[in-house]
């Protein structure tokens, strides 16, 4: 199973003070789509704050309810400066890496770091009937037609792709290429296609997201985790983490904790 981890109550506490973070996993579209979530305000005053994205191979549909707008967009990288003005309230889909393209039959990459909007894609939303509604009215609705775009699919190879390597990491993009029986051109060209990201990414953000996993649910040391993900050595755990989520494993463990 492949669920990956947003922190944004644990990297800014000005996020937490400030907005309300909330997921919610519907069973029966989990091969297509691992969360509905919302972001909304605590409060109605005015005030800029900065929220963590965590890049972790998805493409999200995201609703800006007070702009009123609908949008395909995903990150390569984790975005640490991504600034909400307030009062702000969104809510989203976190799809299964793979699935945008499945969906849309647009290739990933064309969304990564992008905007996409829903109405250039597809028509079958009346937009202004949709935000008419209340905002609650809108999330269930929103639901509802996401999970009714996905009923008549099934998974394809790279929608499924993130869950099957999600235990086991190939070590290397050699050794990436090897279980699939793809040469290093396409793999990058196919992966490009389905994930908008290359093969040393999506095994970065797969040993990453492992990391976080363990370090949130288990609490394990650092130290152990090095065996379960294929890291090289500590030095290489460790500015890989960093690089993903601006702090270290012990400072996440610190936090965490607390």
């Amino acid at each position: 199973m492949y669920y990956p981890i947003q922190l944004p109550f644990l990297l800014n506490e000005e996020f937490t003070r400030v907005m309300n973070y909330q997921e919610k996993i519907v069973p029966e579209s989990s091969d297509f789509i691992l969360c509905f979530w919302e972001i909304s305000s605590k409060m109605n005053e005015p005030t800029q704050v900065k929220n963590v994205i965590i890049a972790d191979g998805c493409i999200d549909l995201i609703v800006d309810y007070d702009q009123k707008m609908i949008f395909f967009t995903g990150n390569q990288q984790t975005d640490f400066d991504y600034e909400i003005q307030t009062p702000a309230h969104f809510f989203g889909a976190r799809m299964m890496p793979g699935a945008f393209h499945q969906l849309t039959g647009i290739p990933a990459n064309e969304a990564m770091d992008e905007f996409l909007l829903l109405s250039d894609i597809f028509a079958d939303l009346d937009h202004d009937e949709f935000f008419s509604l209340s905002f609650p009215e809108a999330q269930e609705k929103f639901q509802t037609y996401l999970v009714g775009k996905f009923a008549e699919k099934h998974p394809n190879e790279f929608t499924q792709l993130f869950p099957r390597m999600s235990e086991t990491i190939p070590q290397t993009t050699e050794g990436l290429y090897e279980l699939l029986h793809f040469s290093p051109r396409q793999c990058q060209r196919l992966f490009s296609k389905n994930f908008g990201l290359t093969p040393k990414m999506v095994l970065s953000i797969l040993r990453f997201q492992k990391c976080l996993q363990i370090l949130t649910s288990e609490q394990a040391k650092p130290a152990d985790i090095l065996a379960v993900t294929n890291y090289y050595d500590q030095p290489h755990f460790n500015r890989d983490f960093k690089h993903h989520l601006g702090i270290t494993p012990l400072e996440l463990v610190a936090r965490y904790k607390n």
